[in-house]
């Protein structure tokens, strides 16, 4: 009995602030939306009660100002950059265009003629050479 003298009862107390399982749980924060100023245009002016025409003209002025959008968020992205990183990014786009314009420049059955080709003139590897006169 004399090695369990030492030994402390009871629960392990934490600390710091206890979580409140029993009253809610741990709660999820909730994901913030990129497109609620637009959406809140359009929903007051489908509120308004104005005519459809108008509405069209709003969508469309909407969708014009995305397209403009995504392409000043192209140009923004590039300003942060130093201009090695532009050129590494301008010549790897480059290098896949090339390499795309080569896939698709071969058809499916001649990329197999070349490889059996490849196949065809490698050393066969798995083959023992004969060393010695025996």
């Amino acid at each position: 009995m004399s090695e369990y003298q030492n030994v402390v009862g009871g629960r392990l107390k934490l600390k710091g602030k206890p979580l409140d399982v029993k009253e809610g749980g741990v709660k999820k924060k909730k994901k913030k939306h990129r497109r609620e100023e637009s959406s809140q245009v359009e929903h007051g002016e489908h509120r308004e009660g104005g005519s459809s025409e108008l509405q069209g003209d709003a969508i469309n002025e909407f969708s014009e100002a995305d397209k403009m959008g995504e392409e000043g968020s192209s140009q923004a992205d590039y300003d942060h950059l130093t201009p090695a990183e532009r050129r590494y990014i301008e010549q790897k786009q480059k290098i896949d265009i090339h390499k795309l314009a080569k896939v698709a420049d071969k058809s499916h059955r001649d990329r197999i003629q070349d490889f059996n080709q490849y196949l065809a003139n490698l050393s066969e590897h798995y083959d023992i050479p004969k060393v010695g006169p025996g």
